[in-house]
């Protein structure tokens, strides 16, 4: 994994190595091995590196040993042997065993039209001498992050924000609507940033920058296709592609370990990476001491799995930690479990330098609860008299009600959720409907950017098998019934698992990686670090309005514990503020 920076414009002459150098070193801790920039023109492209494959000549930036391209990147090309083959049948000659070379020679032979080509995770550009553009593009389903901002005609693009300001050439200024979805979901959605004049290139999206001006397009999407499969018949196809996905995963040049939280996506994902493993991999836990914890759970995995098992309780400063997380995070985290995650990224980093993980699975499976409330909605009841399951489920994830928003907002904004409403409009069963939303909004607004910043903060490759490409479509569009049903979720998945663990542990309640947020409310240096920010002033009162926010602690503190998440979504906005915004 990697860090990676891009330049183009007008600008960039007038950037100094010095600058350049300072770009890189924000990005240390995605790179920590090696890094190196090359300018060309108006053009600069830079590479902070983690060694993962081809460890003595994958240095970045990469030229092409015939061409006049070169390219960073960040992240990995699964499969990418194949691909390597394929090209070298129609002539290319390679001199590494990169995947970034296969990328390259992939651009020279299929030009902008090489993202369909590539299953993985990535955010890369491309210096194309021969027409002086740039091309960019992202995974598809934005698993690594790409920020760019147009400074006076000149394109800044990088890993992550705090590079592109440390130029000192752009100042970050507050979306209003940035804000209003923050405190709407808990997170900031993946067509916006925290800030307006920084943007984000879109999961499956690809551009051309030219004279410092880009312009962007999809190249993919998750597209509804009738499968004629029968239940059996979905199964071994899905324990196929799966296995295939793990193996993909598991190759590297360095030792691989999974993320072992004890529940069914991760041990499964465990199960097949010991099969393609000659000794027992490492996995890692945490869990909690003032809460419900699955510690217990992912031991029982692991010993009848047979792994390298390390486990944490969590007994750390959680204030301190907290802090920690907020600062190297370029945009507010709502979400409290990535405090575990971060914790259990720690504890991977210091064994291995890759773990997998069984992300996704929640979504392409559809194992949350609203799938189990809404699926049995009969249609004819879905009128004015009774409540549309997609409608009803979108209340269900706001955490600030619109008109807890118009009073808690200092400036009322009317903001453009064009990108919403298009994720959804071709859609018409409303559990489509969740499900679209779901893994076009949460999983690489909410989920996909926990996972990164948690794991990069400690120069930690995670990687994602159930997020798949051929997986994904496949999961995507078999019929509901096998992945929902009134009283189970994840049905088909959870059905694979049981054909080699125990009744017991596989059908067992879904815990989550959800964390015991009012006691830690109630922890004495909480208590104090919530005080500190919320009573005394703060950048954050610039937007929002104080008497309103000091209500929700006052209720939570005199015992409505239903303000719990409003509050804690308060106090890390807060401490961003303190953190991001001096």
């Amino acid at each position: 994994m990697c860090g990676i920076i891009a330049i183009q414009g007008k600008k960039t002459p007038e950037l100094k190595d010095e600058t350049i150098a300072k770009m890189l070193s924000c990005l240390s801790r995605r790179g920590p091995d090696d890094q190196g920039f090359n300018r060309h023109s108006e053009t600069v492209i830079g590479q902070t590196r983690l060694s993962i494959v081809d460890l003595v000549r994958g240095h970045q930036p990469m030229p092409d040993n015939t061409l006049p391209i070169s390219i960073v990147f960040n992240g990995e090309i699964y499969g990418y042997q194949e691909l390597r083959s394929d090209l070298e049948k129609k002539g290319h000659r390679f001199t590494t065993n990169s995947d970034t070379e296969t990328i390259l020679k992939a651009y020279a032979e299929y030009g902008k039209e090489c993202v369909k080509y590539l299953d993985g995770m990535f955010a890369f550009a491309i210096y194309d001498e021969r027409t002086k553009e740039l091309f960019i593009a992202r995974d598809r389903f934005g698993k690594k992050p790409f920020y760019y901002a147009d400074v006076d005609g000149t394109f800044i693009a990088a890993s992550e924000m705090k590079s592109i300001f440390s130029t000192s050439l752009i100042k970050g200024k507050i979306d209003p609507c940035a804000l209003d979805d923050y405190l709407r979901l808990m997170y900031i959605p993946p067509y916006r940033t925290i800030y307006s004049n920084i943007h984000t290139l879109l999961p499956a999206h690809a551009g051309i920058v030219k004279d410092g001006k880009v312009s962007t397009w999809r190249y993919w999407d998750l597209e509804k296709k009738k499968i004629d499969v029968t239940y059996e018949e979905a199964k071994e196809t899905i324990k196929r592609l799966f296995d295939e996905a793990v193996r993909k995963r598991m190759i590297a040049d360095v030792e691989i370990g999974t993320l072992l939280s004890g529940r069914f996506d991760s041990t499964l994902v465990t199960l097949y990476s010991q099969n393609h493993s000659k000794k027992p991999i490492k996995t890692f836990s945490v869990g909690y001491e003032d809460g419900k914890s699955e510690l217990p759970f992912a031991l029982e995995a692991a010993q009848k799995i047979g792994t390298d098992h390390h486990s944490l309780a969590v007994t750390a400063n959680l204030a301190h930690e907290l802090e920690e997380i907020i600062e190297y995070a370029d945009e507010p985290i709502g979400d409290n479990s990535a405090f575990p995650q971060h914790l259990i990224s720690k504890l991977a980093s210091s064994k291995v330098k890759v773990a997998l993980t069984g992300d996704g699975a929640d979504e392409l499976f559809m194992g949350y609860g609203s799938y189990q409330k809404h699926w049995h909605t009969p249609r004819w009841k879905i009128s004015r008299w009774f409540s549309d399951p997609w409608r009803t489920q979108q209340r269900e994830i706001t955490i600030f009600s619109k008109q807890e928003r118009k009073i808690l907002l200092k400036d009322s904004v009317l903001c453009d959720r064009e990108f919403e409403k298009t994720a959804v409009s071709d859609l018409k069963d409303p559990i489509h409907k969740i499900n679209a939303f779901d893994l076009k909004m949460y999983l690489p607004g909410q989920l996909l950017t926990k996972i990164d910043r948690t794991s990069m903060m400690h120069s930690l490759e995670a990687r994602s098998p159930f997020l798949d490409t051929k997986l994904a479509e496949y999961v995507y569009n078999l019929p509901t019934k096998f992945k929902v049903t009134r009283t189970k979720s994840k049905v088909i998945l959870k059905d694979i698992l049981a054909e080699t663990f125990p009744e017991s542990f596989v059908y067992r309640r879904k815990q989550g990686f959800g964390a015991p947020v009012e006691s830690w409310l109630l922890d004495p240096r909480m208590r104090a670090m919530t005080n500190d920010l919320l009573d005394n002033d703060s950048n954050m009162y610039d937007y929002i309005d104080k008497r309103e926010v000091l209500i929700v602690k006052e209720k939570f503190y005199a015992g409505d514990k239903k303000n719990a998440h409003k509050l804690w979504i308060l106090l890390t906005l807060a401490l961003w503020f303190r953190t991001h915004q001096r």
